[in-house]
């Protein structure tokens, strides 16, 4: 009988190792979306990208931000933290950095994760649409991804809605 159970156990160790395994292969390879916003704006591409450049202010428009810091100028290779509230700082870094159209930064999470933000604007018939898209990446993907939409869900729609408001009204 103890054999059977220990062979069992061998199993489901056996079993385990491997679905983590294919999950952080998966995960390391795979971009998991975590969540999109996006919205309709009359404000101009300069008006939106000035609220958006202006790092250490992102608390006019992001309810859930403590405080935003750049190290450095508004570009590609520049790096700063962030601290949402009840969660640690994280660190970033801006790894793309078109003027005008968009930008990703990418934040750094446990286990090798990696979380990027793809900002962008575009122009639609009757003014322009302002995206917030979301992913992550890394061997934990597959688990971090409902985690940090579960903290964003909420947040991010409102903070989208209040820099297109205060956008229009520059």
């Amino acid at each position: 009988m103890k054999k059977r159970t220990a062979k069992t156990g061998l199993v489901v160790v056996v079993v385990l190792v491997a679905v983590a395994v294919s999950g952080a292969i998966v995960g390391t390879t795979t971009s998991v979306a975590v969540i999109e916003v996006k919205r309709e704006t009359t404000a101009t591409r300069e008006q939106i990208w000035e609220l958006w450049a202006d790092v250490p202010n992102r608390t006019r428009w992001d309810r859930d931000l403590e405080y935003a810091k750049l190290d450095g100028s508004f570009r590609t290779g520049s790096t700063g933290e962030v601290k949402l509230r009840g969660q640690p700082p994280r660190k970033y870094l801006i790894i793309h950095c078109e003027p005008l159209e968009g930008y990703t930064d990418r934040f750094f999470l446990p286990f090798y994760g990696k979380m990027d933000w793809h900002h962008t604007i575009k122009e639609t018939g009757g003014g322009r649409e302002v995206a917030f898209r979301i992913e992550v990446s890394g061997p934990a993907a597959l688990i971090l991804a409902p985690i940090m939409r579960n903290i964003l869900r909420d947040g991010l729609p409102p903070s989208v809605d209040k820099l297109v408001s205060l956008a229009e009204e520059a």
